[in-house]
């Protein structure tokens, strides 16, 4: 097995202990996890995957009955965490311990700041940045059993390999580029999302929520809330005991017999089937909850053909604007995010809040442009379809002929 060194597995607090020090000696480390989350209510942590400039090591979470000194380090504001795709693993780290590590450097933002694209996969960004090819063919595995093959320990020893040497790449092309501020912002950002994110406010997200009144919000909201607690006492995935589509409907057709619940499409084949009483009663609560006490209606815009067409518009202005400054436009903007912003600028552009498209390094990339667009100032104009960009910004000008804009 000479990919996987011979201290590289770690199985006991005092060798966890001894791997903490390591890392915290270093001032920074590459990290990684490995999680089974289709079968219970929170992920369950199969591996932890470290790597250092002298050392390689994988942590064995059903083995080690302590992993606080690990928590620690990771926590701690001194040590730099180099991560790929850190979304779900700050989530992790967040649910293992309460908090996530306030230091990140995450080489797939990086990259598509970079001009490398976004998002990549590890493999592809690998291989693009350094020339070497990643072997995979670990990712359906059941990270739970053991022992785990050599393979599979390659596998997951080669998330955490090639990160610190991404990360010096990537940072000094930033560093050039004059982005290594806006990556580190980002970093911030994403740091910040996880920490505040409420998981009891989740059904403000559900799919659709939109299209509730007050009283099937205060539905939407006390079945989100019973769905929580029952799925965590019976350790199963939110979706498996009650499906966002299905509470959904149930807070719209607010159903006052067992004929209406019955009803309502797959009610019969879900996992609540057997609790109509409990779901009757739920909406039969709601339903008396005085309108002053109702949550507040969920924002809503009408989308149709204009605002399709305005984005439509905006997207090509956006993609233009990335397309010549070599920034992925995925990691830009959205068309949600252009959507709030064509909203804004329909509403006056109220200074009380700005949208994220002309805030911060993305107003740098592309706010003036998007803003003068709306405003009329600017022209799209094809220029070569087979160009990228295949279009130019023109100011409009009357009576003059348009010249390319900076």
């Amino acid at each position: 097995m000479a990919d996987f060194p011979p201290d590289a597995w770690i199985t006991t607090t005092r060798e966890l202990k001894a791997l903490a020090e390591d890392l915290r000696g270093a001032g920074r480390f590459a990290f990684d996890t490995e999680f089974i989350s289709e079968e219970t209510f929170e992920p369950i942590l199969c591996l932890i995957q470290v790597a250092t400039p002298n050392r390689l090591a994988v942590i064995d979470p059903l083995r080690v009955p302590d992993l606080g000194p690990m928590w620690n380090v990771l926590h701690d504001p001194a040590v730099e965490v180099v991560m790929h795709a850190s979304g779900e693993d700050l989530r992790i780290c967040r649910l293992q311990s309460g908090r996530v590590p306030p230091r990140i450097v995450d080489v797939q933002i990086a990259a598509g700041l970079a001009g490398f694209g976004y998002p990549l996969s590890l493999s592809n960004l690998v291989y693009q940045a350094l020339g070497i090819s990643v072997r995979g063919g670990e990712t359906r595995t059941d990270w739970r059993r053991r022992p785990l093959s050599p393979n599979q320990l390659r596998y997951a020893l080669d998330d955490v390999r090639y990160l610190l040497e991404l990360a010096d790449l990537l940072n000094a092309r930033l560093k050039e580029l004059g982005r290594l501020d806006w990556a580190e912002s980002e970093y911030r950002d994403l740091v910040r999302a996880i920490e505040v994110r409420d998981d009891e406010l989740r059904w403000r997200r559900l799919p659709g929520i939109h299209q509730l009144n007050r009283q099937g919000l205060e539905i939407a909201r006390r079945l989100a809330e019973w769905r929580r607690n029952e799925a965590k006492r019976t350790n199963r995935p939110l979706r498996q005991f009650l499906r966002d589509d299905l509470l959904l409907a149930i807070a719209k057709r607010q159903p006052t017999s067992r004929h209406d619940l019955e009803a309502l499409r797959d009610f019969r084949r879900s996992p609540v089937s057997g609790q109509v009483a409990k779901v009757l009663a739920i909406v039969a609560e709601a339903l008396a909850v005085p309108p002053e006490a109702l949550p507040e209606p969920t924002e809503r815009y009408e989308e149709g053909p204009g605002l399709t067409m305005t984005v439509n518009l905006l997207s090509a202005a956006l993609n233009h604007c990335c397309s010549r400054q070599g920034i992925a436009y995925a990691l830009v903007g959205t068309s949600s995010d252009l959507k709030d912003l064509i909203r804004w600028h329909t509403q006056g552009r109220p200074g009380d809040r700005k949208p994220a498209l002309v805030g911060g390094w993305r107003g740098e990339v592309c706010g003036q442009v998007l803003l003068d667009v709306l405003a009329g100032r600017l022209a799209l104009r094809i220029v070569d379809p087979e160009a990228d960009p295949p279009i130019a910004l023109n100011p409009v000008r009357d009576q003059e002929e348009p010249t390319e804009a900076a």
